[in-house]
C-alpha cells in the first residue's frame, strides 16, 4: 500500500521493493568503489554536501533497475501524472558517515543542468538502528517533515521539492537514489 506523507499528497511512501539480502548486496557493491559526492556531477563543495557515492552497475544490478523502474511508473500513474521517459543515468548509492559528519543541505534535484528530472526516488537501505541523525527531510508549509526511516522504504517526490539529509550523528546511513527524467517542463 502506498501512503501520502501527511500534509502534502505529492510525497509518497511505498513499502520495500528490495529484500534485506538484495539491499546488503547493493551496499557491498557500493563499498567497493566509493567516491566523493558532488553537486550536479561537478561541484565539490563540502559546505553543501559531505557524502560518498557509488554509481550502481547496470548489468550487474539490472534486476534493481527494472524493479525500481516499474515502481516509478506505478507511483507516477497513481500520484504524479508526469510525462516520464526513463531514469537519468545510473542509480546512485549515497553513504553518509559519522566520521565525515555526512549531510546534504537543502536542495532540489531539478535545476539548470538537471531540468529534465521529474521524480526523485530514495530507497532507505540502512536499518534505523545503524545511525542517528541523517534524516531525509522535506520542506513545505513552513515545516520540515522527515521521511520514514524503516529499512527498504521507498520515498518518491517531485524533483522540484526542497529536501535535505541532516548531519549524521552516529553510524552510517546508505540510500539508493534514482531520478526519473522526462521532457522539459512546459
Amino acid at each position: 500500500m502506498t501512503d501520502p506523507i501527511e500534509g502534502f499528497d505529492r510525497h509518497v511512501v511505498h513499502p520495500p521493493c528490495f529484500s534485506l539480502t538484495e539491499m546488503a548486496n547493493i551496499i557491498a557493491a557500493a563499498n567497493e568503489d566509493l567516491m566523493d559526492g558532488t553537486i550536479a556531477g561537478k561541484i565539490d563543495d563540502t559546505s553543501i554536501r559531505r557524502s560518498k557515492v557509488h554509481w550502481l552497475d547496470r548489468e550487474k544490478f539490472d534486476w534493481a533497475y527494472r524493479r525500481l523502474w516499474r515502481l516509478a511508473q506505478q507511483l507516477n500513474t497513481k500520484h504524479f501524472g508526469f510525462d516520464i521517459e526513463r531514469f537519468e543515468g545510473r542509480l546512485q548509492v549515497a553513504r553518509y558517515h559519522q566520521d565525515d559528519e555526512g549531510f546534504y543541505t537543502w536542495h532540489m534535484d531539478n535545476g539548470q543542468k538537471t531540468a529534465g528530472r521529474k521524480i526523485s526516488l530514495s530507497v532507505q537501505l540502512s536499518s534505523p538502528r545503524d545511525y542517528d541523525g541523517g534524516e531525509l527531510q522535506f520542506f513545505y508549509t513552513n515545516k520540515n517533515k522527515a521521511a520514514p526511516r524503516e529499512q527498504g522504504t521507498v520515498v518518491a517526490f517531485p524533483s522540484f521539492v526542497m529536501h535535505r539529509v541532516t548531519p549524521i550523528e552516529r553510524g552510517v546511513r546508505y540510500s539508493l537514489v534514482a531520478w526519473v527524467k522526462g521532457p522539459r517542463w512546459r
